[in-house]
């Protein structure tokens, strides 16, 4: 799982950096005799374009950050990997900002296939997938999200292929921690989108048969969001809540991607935010926007707050720990997980286009694709993939705020296993 790492000397993140891609190169030769057929060599040459649509502005722009370091990051190792084993193929990144924004991203996908890309590493909110997934659909583009979780997007047989497990395996996760914090009643601050809208639904089922309340959610335009009567109205909902049960009973669950922190810092402002703890979601974890607002993380420290995300395989820590320790030393902070995601994206989409023996066909790629994630073990564990080409195996961290110096940083402080259902908290 992922820790906070020290950036260190350059000398020793680039030793680090050169045992890690040593170490990878010899693993990949043995996870990718595994995967599928070896093509007779036509598509072993030349240039590999990939698109890759990411958030570098809007609400998710730290996310996009931390993942576009990583995706430079990957194209520079594949591309290594493959001069080592005297492959003429070499990959190309091609970003392409989607703003946080359904139809930034459409029309950036439109851009890569008027391109000629055939292959695209993205896009990462839900929303966004659930906008350009039918083009992609018709026109023949594989899309690979390193961060979409949304349940509704779960199809079968489609063009979307996901690297995270989708949102019903969340909802799982917080609700061991409500159960292990004794919560009974939440109440629900939620992104009005297909991902805050999805999850709240999975958690919402969960919780019910549970015999926990969860309170009518109090829903937010993401293109209009009007923090401080956000919190008056979370302020409200918690007065009525804890005229029923205790305060230490009552949870505010916070759905929001980057302007939860401007929630968070307008609720540090009303009394009655802080009598009950707050805990957030996976789109919000690790966001860099919260370490330097002037209120906000007093108000998480305070209250607790404690947001699951995917977690990488701790058994795959030898893998990640020099990428953790580069993308921390060139970002200044923790990246987000979907970092790791996206570089073993970058991994995945070159080495199947590399083995499989007709990739311009669709359906043979997505056939390939299938074959290669379940033999592979990226830098963040299995990437087996379920019947709708969604992560398989899931695993949750639990991050929170703490002090750093002067300063705050992100720190886990628990930990969820899907496949046994054990919370660990540290």
């Amino acid at each position: 799982m992922y820790s906070e790492q020290s950036s260190g000397t350059s000398k020793r993140s680039m030793n680090s950096r050169t045992c890690y891609i040593i170490s990878l190169t010899a693993l990949l030769g043995i996870l990718f005799s595994l995967g599928c057929n070896k093509s007779d060599g036509n598509n072993t040459t030349g240039n590999l374009k990939i698109g890759i649509l990411l958030p570098l502005t809007g609400t998710a722009a730290s996310a996009g950050e931390s993942a576009q370091a990583a995706a430079n990051m990957a194209i520079q190792d594949v591309n290594k990997y493959l001069t080592s084993i005297g492959s003429d193929l070499s990959a190309e990144g091609v970003i392409k900002d989607t703003g946080t924004d359904p139809g930034t991203a459409l029309q950036a996908l439109q851009e890569l296939d008027d391109a000629g890309v055939r292959f695209v590493v993205g896009p990462y909110s839900s929303t966004n997938a659930a906008a350009i997934l039918d083009y992609a659909n018709q026109h023949g583009i594989i899309l690979l999200s390193p961060a979409s979780v949304a349940s509704s997007l779960a199809i079968a047989d489609d063009n979307l292929f996901r690297l995270v497990p989708s949102d019903g395996n969340q909802a799982a996760a917080v609700a061991a921690l409500f159960e292990h914090d004794s919560i009974q009643t939440v109440i629900p601050i939620v992104r009005d989108d297909v991902w805050g809208d999805g999850l709240i639904d999975d958690v919402t089922s969960l919780l019910t048969q549970q015999g926990k309340t969860v309170m009518s959610p109090i829903r937010y335009d993401p293109d209009a969001v009007n923090a401080p009567m956000l919190a008056t109205q979370a302020a409200a909902s918690i007065n009525t809540a804890i005229q029923q049960i205790p305060a230490s009973q009552v949870a505010a669950y916070l759905l929001s991607f980057g302007e939860g922190t401007d929630i968070l810092s307008d609720a540090a402002q009303v009394p009655d935010c802080a009598q009950v703890r707050w805990y957030g979601s996976s789109a919000y974890a690790n966001n860099a926007s919260l370490l330097t607002d002037n209120s906000a993380p007093d108000f998480a420290m305070q209250q607790q707050f404690r947001c699951p995300v995917f977690a990488p395989d701790p058994a795959a820590a030898d893998l990640w720990n020099p990428i953790a320790q580069q993308l921390s030393t060139q970002l200044g902070r923790s990246p987000e997980v979907y970092a790791y995601t996206t570089y073993d994206a970058i991994w995945l989409m070159s080495m199947v286009y590399r083995d499989c023996p007709n990739p311009s066909d669709p359906q043979t790629f997505k056939t390939s694709f299938e074959q290669v994630a379940l033999n592979y073990y990226g830098i963040t564990g299995r990437t087996a993939l379920d019947a709708a080409g969604d992560r398989k195996y899931a695993s949750f961290e639990f991050w929170g705020i703490t002090p750093d110096g002067m300063d705050y940083a992100w720190k886990a402080f628990g930990h969820f296993d899907n496949a046994t259902g054990q919370l660990v908290i540290y």
